[in-house]
């Protein structure tokens, strides 16, 4: 799993044959406490966190936003509630295609994880659940049903959802560290090549935190990385309640508030995260992320310790300002992803070079070991994540097995793509990752 730039990307992916392409839209949304009416630690009641006054919200957020995949956090944990929100916010105004799947529950919790999606385009073939000492992971496998696809299920992405454990200092980052690392195992494990999302209320201050770093450095699994959208955009660094990450916080929809059940202060911290994996960013396996899709939806970067629908809001209408403010104090996130499928060519995969580095991560040097169809010349090309050419080889080698050690002198440690040319046109991009 490591990246790529978009227009490298795309010049990789045509000159591979005919594609067709469609685009779904992916939102992750903290519904605090919705339909569980409880006397406990949260202070949530019918009267102050109304189940019919949140779903008139709710409507007109997704009627802006028209997701394909919602999925959300802190949603009472009863089977009746969920077809409820399936019937009075998605199936509606003669639409069918919205569906959801029983809950699992093995935290005995009263607010849960949950997702919802539209079966016209993709279908839900397993839940799976992450077992953790706070709350459970839940864990969505999804097949593209496509227009190029039809009813194949050829692509594949998983939703992995999670509410981490909320508060300041470091034995709550601690826990949420653990939480993540039994999620990454069972990534691991289950899904060390696929469409992965990982995402949900991450109660993270900033992304030093250990938990954010396993996600996204190599140190601990090469294989497995997630890339955060907003690394590209300047949102990455410490982000509470710091003015100049304004535009990429998601918490608090309300400045000041005598509800007990929602926190106030205004907008100051970025909580709700969506993270791909590498290969959704680069497009590896038919499913690209959209360049500059991901939005923390109603945030216009000037509602800094304000409410979200404080005078002009300049990124969404006034009544979706309200909307937002009224169902949460979490704004939605949500992505755009491509979906591609081949049209009559060849799978890439059937015909590479049966290519491998090792070690990887790598440090000063790597061994790469490959399969060479005849005699003749392989061109080496050493890429950064955003394709700038960083290194450039022809080499001859036998037909047969081989072996080439490549000398990675003075590189910045991170991610890098090795494409392997051979001279009959076969080729192969590997994941390269330098300490």
């Amino acid at each position: 799993m490591k990246r790529i730039g978009t227009l490298f990307l795309f010049l990789m992916l045509t000159h591979l044959g005919l594609m067709a392409q469609d685009t779904i839209t992916v939102m992750q949304y903290n519904l605090l406490e919705y339909g569980n009416y409880n006397s406990g630690f949260a202070q949530c009641y019918e009267s102050n966190n109304n189940t019919q006054e949140k779903d008139e919200c709710i409507r007109t957020i997704l009627q802006y936003v028209c997701p394909d995949i919602l999925t959300v956090n802190e949603f009472g944990a009863t089977q009746a509630l969920q077809n409820d929100f399936v019937k009075h916010n998605l199936n509606i105004g003669g639409v069918n295609s919205w569906k959801t799947d029983d809950i699992v529950n093995y935290a005995n919790s009263n607010i849960i994880n949950h997702i919802f999606y539209n079966s016209d385009k993709m279908e839900l073939r397993r839940h799976r659940v992450v077992r953790t000492s706070i709350r459970d992971i839940d864990a969505y496998e999804l097949y593209f049903k496509t227009s190029a696809l039809a009813a194949h299920d050829t692509i594949r992405l998983v939703c992995v959802v999670a509410h981490l454990k909320a508060g300041s200092g470091s034995d709550n980052e601690s826990k949420r560290r653990a939480m993540l690392q039994n999620a990454m195992y069972f990534i691991e494990e289950n899904y060390p090549n696929d469409n992965v999302l990982i995402m949900g209320d991450f109660n993270m201050y900033s992304s030093s935190e250990s938990g954010y770093r396993l996600l996204t450095q190599t140190y601990s699994n090469s294989d497995i990385l997630f890339v955060d959208p907003l690394s590209m955009e300047g949102g990455v660094g410490y982000w509470d309640n710091n003015r100049e990450f304004a535009r990429f916080h998601t918490q608090s929809t309300a400045q000041s508030t005598d509800n007990p059940c929602r926190s106030g202060g205004g907008m100051d911290s970025r909580f709700d995260i969506m993270m791909m994996s590498d290969e959704v960013f680069m497009g590896f396996n038919s499913v690209r992320y959209v360049n500059h899709s991901y939005k923390a939806i109603g945030n216009d970067g000037n509602h800094f310790n304000q409410s979200i629908n404080a005078g002009v809001n300049a990124a969404v209408p006034a009544h979706v300002a309200n909307a937002l403010f009224t169902v949460s104090d979490h704004l939605p996130v949500a992505m755009k992803l491509a979906v591609y499928a081949k049209l009559g060519v060849e799978d890439q995969g059937a015909s590479n070079l049966m290519a491998y580095v090792t070690p990887n991560p790598a440090s000063g040097s790597l061994r790469l070991s490959f399969q060479q169809p005849s005699d003749g010349i392989l061109h080496l090309e050493l890429l950064t994540p955003q394709g700038q050419l960083v290194m450039a080889q022809d080499q001859f080698f036998p037909e047969g097995s081989n072996h080439y050690d490549l000398s990675l002198p003075n590189l910045r440690s991170g991610l890098y793509l090795l494409r392997l040319g051979a001279s009959n046109g076969i080729t192969q991009v590997l994941k390269v990752g330098v300490r």
